[in-house]
């Protein structure tokens, strides 16, 4: 390996240099003619790289069985033969592989310039199975400055991470991502997902076409010892085919391999197909150009109607004026009133002034300077006007009159209540509304999984924390996917996201922590479950304690999910249990066993109170967190 001066870090690394033009060319020509070198790798480009073979033997697995094959066929007419030195084609352009032998050969090590390339880089370390340079490339970029992952990088460097398969990038940006969601509404994901959505069936359908009409044409009198359903090679008919389930493929380098795999012989075909090997170069480029156009053009289609919110009005929470009903004639009675207030639909609503001072600081404030003269009048009264409907107001002033209450049963014009009387600083009465509230019941809240992902996102937008904190305990029932959550995503704003995606993370890792605790069998409750027949016994150390198999199966089932992202929707104590009961049946009927089945006869009854309780405090004890301020005076 490469080389680095003395230094502070744990182990040595290569020396990175400095990349440009001139290093680019540097890397390329260095590896020309290198000493004792007895292997050629060629690039896609055609540039030749003459090395010794014994770094490459040592470094990669895959590049060394590329490397046998190469020498043991010599004399074979499809692998190259000059000075007796044997040739391997390689898909990567000289650029990357320069740059990848730089890391395994005793020389400086080089980075390319650009991000695209260095993603390239770690991908082509990837695929060859050459995890010490893959360390060490990753270990250069977390050391340099500016920070390769930055806000403004993220985004390009999560889509390379998803186009080469990269889980380590992905994840970083992912984190990256999580706490730059305040700089971009959810009008704008919600965008870019729908073009995804737009772009990949614009793809399905164009490239059907393709496969039936131009292929055909381009590729008429192709033979091949292996034809697909369409009349043409299997090998390109499926790597067509794969370009509508993962975009990503549709890569030169991605075609090339799929063709190399059929051409060169392998158990599963001995012989290769000559006839693609012999495929000329025209042909191919032809076809390339053709395949191209398809793909370009789908996602040109989809980019016509791309159109990110910007400036427009944010969707309703609930309906517009136009479909709602005539605001309801105010029938309050109220004797003796002395102001009235107007609602933006028009509807007027007489009420006393000490009552509106004595329940709002805001109103107090505004009876104490002078009305105008050129006020409006009704009935001899002045006139307030406000941004509110009728439907509010009126639910609103018989929270401030003795006389029955009225809660809106929507919940969204609930969420409009509540904002009502914090805009207008009216505590006691929003303590009173809170209360009565939660002895309703909002069966609109849970009926779809976006609807708990609907209320948080418009209690947030009105800066309602107790709300937005209810809501985001709904959500963990739910995945927090854009399919999940749907047209509400537009309703987000992006720090509310945000918090919800940290909340999420939060009450993921405490339950995990809890159902780690369940695999405990000395202590309570699962020492219950230690005895069983069934187990065996290289589940622990303790040969002395085993937790049932079948029990501990299910609990370490949900870790490993929970564990590999927070996206899923959480366990919650209904479905553990049926988990808990489906597993409980399965061993019973397999295996007889005759301690389990008592067990949950005699204490299943406590465990699952017990696991239940532990599980709800899981998440009750997580807090929520969240930035309302400045939200609530934009209302």
């Amino acid at each position: 390996m490469s080389t680095a001066p003395p230094n502070n870090w744990l182990f040595d690394t290569p020396t990175v240099v400095p990349c440009g033009d001139s290093s680019t060319s540097d890397a390329e020509t260095l590896f020309d003619f290198y000493p004792d070198a007895d292997i050629i790798l060629r690039s896609s480009d055609h540039h030749e790289f003459r090395v010794p073979r014994i770094y490459i033997i040592n470094s990669s697995p895959p590049l060394r069985k590329l490397l046998v094959q190469a020498i043991s066929n010599l004399d074979t007419p499809s692998i190259e033969r000059e000075a007796s030195l044997a040739t391997v084609q390689l898909p990567e352009r000289s650029s990357i592989l320069s740059r990848l032998l730089t890391f395994i050969f005793p020389v400086p090590a080089t980075l390319p310039s650009t991000i695209e390339e260095i993603m390239e880089l770690l991908s082509v370390a990837q695929k060859y199975e050459i995890y010490p340079v893959l360390t060490q490339i990753r270990d250069r970029i977390a050391r340099q400055h500016p920070k390769f992952i930055s806000p403004e990088t993220a985004l390009r460097v999560y889509s390379l991470a998803q186009k080469y398969k990269l889980r380590e990038e992905d994840s970083m940006t992912i984190e990256d991502l999580e706490d730059k969601l305040d700089v971009m509404p959810g009008a704008f994901l919600y965008e870019l997902w729908k073009f995804h959505q737009r772009a990949r069936g614009n793809l399905l359908l164009d490239i059907l076409g393709f496969r039936m009409t131009d292929l055909r044409q381009t590729l008429k009198d192709l033979q091949c010892s292996q034809l697909g359903c369409f009349g043409f090679p299997r090998w390109l008919d499926n790597y067509v085919d794969s370009i509508t389930k993962t975009p990503a493929v549709f890569d030169i380098t991605e075609f090339h391999m799929a063709l190399t795999r059929h051409v060169v012989p392998s158990s599963t075909s001995l012989n290769g197909c000559s006839h693609c090997g012999s495929i000329s170069s025209e042909t191919m480029h032809e076809f390339w150009i053709a395949l191209e156009t398809v793909v370009q053009g789908s996602f040109g289609k989809a980019e016509l109607f791309l159109s990110l919110v910007t400036g427009e009005p944010r969707s309703q929470s609930h309906p517009t004026s136009m479909d709602q009903p005539p605001p309801p004639r105010p029938n309050l009675n109220l004797r003796e009133a002395d102001v009235v207030l107007q609602s933006s639909d028009n509807a007027n609503f007489p009420v006393h002034k000490s009552v509106l001072a004595t329940s709002s600081p805001f109103f107090s404030d505004l009876f104490s300077f002078a009305q105008p003269s050129d006020d409006e009048v009704v009935d001899g009264l002045h006139v307030i006007r406000l941004t509110e409907d009728a439907e509010v107001l009126h639910c609103l002033i018989t929270m401030l009159y003795p006389i029955p209450s009225v809660i809106p049963d929507s919940y969204d014009r609930v969420l409009d209540l509540l904002a009502v009387t914090q805009k207008y600083d009216m505590a006691a009465v929003q303590s009173s509304l809170r209360v009565e509230i939660s002895q309703k019941t909002f069966p609109a809240l849970t009926s779809t999984p976006a609807a708990p992902f609907h209320a948080y996102a418009i209690a947030s937008s009105k800066g309602l924390t107790p709300e937005m904190e209810h809501a985001a305990r709904l959500t963990l029932d739910y995945p927090m996917t854009f399919e999940s959550i749907g047209d509400e995503l537009k309703l987000f704003d992006g720090w509310a996201l945000r918090d919800l995606a940290h909340f999420r993370k939060r009450c993921r890792d405490s339950i995990v922590l809890f159902l780690k605790s369940l695999l405990d069998c000395h202590e309570e409750p699962s020492k219950i479950w230690v005895g069983c027949l069934n187990t065996p016994r290289n589940r622990s150390r303790d040969q002395g304690l085993l937790l049932a198999g079948w029990l501990h199966d299910l609990i370490l089932r949900n870790i490993r999910e929970l564990q590999r992202g927070f996206t899923c929707a959480l366990p919650n104590e209904e479905g553990l249990r049926k988990q808990y009961m489906t597993a409980l049946q399965a061993h019973i009927r397999e295996t007889g066993c005759s301690f389990c089945s008592r067990v949950h006869v005699m204490e299943g009854d406590w465990y699952w109170e017990r696991t239940e309780n532990g599980l709800s405090l899981a998440k009750q004890q997580v807090c929520f967190n969240s930035n309302v301020s400045g939200v609530a005076g934009n209302l």
